[in-house]
């Protein structure tokens, strides 16, 4: 991932409803899927800038449930700590630095796309989560979206279920699903419109780098994540693949 994305992904993650909105499927799930006592790890891999472990430890540190983000980056790092104030551990999702069975919630929020062996990256988030812990996962969904966006993030794929399914697979015997889906699937058609535009006109204006006018970003932000928290919604296709696991 190139340096100055981190950058652009700080200054405009705390309010874009992209962001936002995969935080708060997170914040969701760690509710409905959890009941965390004192001492239960919460643990964000790939934690980008912090804001997501900014939050969560705003959320659930004064009861007792520290939350810690792990992030390889130290452009990453540096950014978390100078401007929210959110130290980092360093480290990778394909050597995670903790213990196993260690967390009870673990998190990657659009990582597995980033390393070209993400099943060794997917066997590290399961490895680290204990017995009747969650595992919260996003990637980005779709190769028709495939766009500079995903080569300056320095993606090696964007998912489709099968492909994604077949990273989880081979340990399948470790967990159970309790969510699969595609995600923000009514931004899927005009973001593929931009796409295309932006292919053939040879554009490279980024919707990922501005805050839409606060009533689109609101609107933008409900129609991500409202689908998102039922059960009977199940899309045939999205911006995004949204995975919540359980490990047995």
């Amino acid at each position: 991932m190139q340096i100055e994305e981190y950058d652009a992904l700080e200054k405009v993650e705390r309010e874009h409803w992209f962001y936002k909105g995969k935080r708060a499927l997170v914040h969701h799930w760690i509710e409905r899927a959890e009941n965390l006592t004192p001492g239960e790890r919460i643990v964000d891999c790939g934690a980008g800038t912090g804001e997501l472990v900014r939050e969560l430890r705003g959320i659930h540190e004064h009861v007792g449930i520290p939350v810690i983000g792990i992030e390889y980056s130290e452009e990453a790092r540096r950014l978390a700590k100078e401007r929210k104030g959110t130290s980092l551990i360093a480290g990778s999702i394909l050597d995670l630095p903790l213990r196993d069975a260690t967390s009870k919630v673990t998190i990657a929020l659009d990582v597995l796309e980033h390393v070209e062996d993400d099943r060794l990256a997917f066997s590290e988030l399961l490895r680290i989560t204990a017995d009747g812990g969650i595992i919260l996962i996003n990637v980005p969904a779709s190769m028709s979206l495939w766009s500079e966006w995903d080569v300056s993030l320095g993606h090696y794929r964007r998912y489709t279920k099968e492909s994604l399914h077949a990273v989880i697979a081979p340990l399948q015997d470790q967990f159970d699903v309790l969510k699969f889906d595609y995600a923000n699937s009514f931004a899927f058609l005009p973001i593929l419109a931009v796409r295309k535009a932006q292919k053939m006109f040879s554009t490279v204006s980024r919707m990922e780098d501005r805050i839409p006018s606060e009533r689109t970003n609101k609107m933008l932000l409900n129609l991500f994540v409202r689908p998102s928290r039922v059960d009977w919604f199940h899309p045939p296709f999205g911006v995004s693949l949204f995975c919540v696991l359980k490990k047995r």
